[in-house]
């Protein structure tokens, strides 16, 4: 009898220790990489959803090299200390055994995403026009300026306000609506009296403006200059 309580003492120890055993893990410094990559990934592709998308790449810089070893169920958590999207960015990878926190240590991230975005396809000088003749939409690398780039060329006539690189996204900040009067340009003068009769002369604007903005123009034949407001096209009102 107390061999046989004896025996089942044994197995039953047995059965626990392998048991446990099987809850066991070991984690290889690659296994580990690839973990923290899926999860710094899948974070990406949520802050990533209100601000376009694109295809997200991971490079850790500071990976430790030492095997993981649990007693039960690995579990790894990556937190950053900031909100929202960091392209560069030093998060916390913390390591838990069935739920009791073990170590933690922190990595050097690099994040990168690559999206179809509109780029220049010859260098743009500043104040040039922005056209299909020197942009086209490309997949590059974006994640330094993630809302400012553009998919598709703006519906209005833009002008460059720096030099734009060939190859580089043309941001939105970049950019400015083409004016519908530009500086130094010929303009038609239209003089409206309150009785709606009008004369028009041909002049040229010394400011740029849009329509409903007041510049100074300079007729031509007079030589006299004028306050006017950009009433169309190159076209300004000037009220008598």
């Amino acid at each position: 009898m107390k061999k046989l309580f004896g025996k089942i003492l044994i197995l039953t120890f047995c059965a626990i220790f392998s048991a446990q055993l099987c809850h066991a893990q070991s984690i290889t410094s690659e296994e580990l990489y690839g973990i923290i990559s899926t999860q710094i990934k899948q974070q990406t592709q949520k802050e990533l959803a209100e601000l376009g998308g694109g295809e997200v790449e991971v490079k850790i810089l500071n990976m430790p090299q030492e095997k993981i070893q649990t007693k039960g169920e690995a579990k790894i958590v990556v937190k950053s200390n900031f909100k929202g999207f960091m392209p560069r960015d030093i998060k916390r990878v913390s390591i838990y055994d069935n739920g009791t926190f073990v170590k933690s240590f922190p990595i050097s991230v690099n994040t990168l995403v690559f999206r179809d975005v509109l780029c220049a396809i010859n260098p743009i000088a500043r104040e040039q026009a922005i056209n299909s003749s020197n942009t086209a939409v490309k997949r590059v690398e974006i994640g330094q300026y993630i809302s400012q780039t553009m998919n598709k060329m703006p519906k209005n006539q833009c002008l460059a306000t720096r030099n734009i690189q060939k190859g580089s996204p043309v941001l939105k900040n970049y950019i400015r609506t083409k004016p519908d009067v530009i500086k130094d340009s010929m303009v038609n003068i239209v003089f409206k009296s309150e009785g709606n009769l009008k004369i028009t002369i041909d002049g040229r604007a010394l400011k740029e403006g849009s329509i409903g903005d007041n510049i100074t123009v300079r007729s031509l034949k007079y030589n006299k200059i004028y306050n006017a407001e950009v009433s169309d096209k190159n076209e300004v009102t000037v009220k008598i």
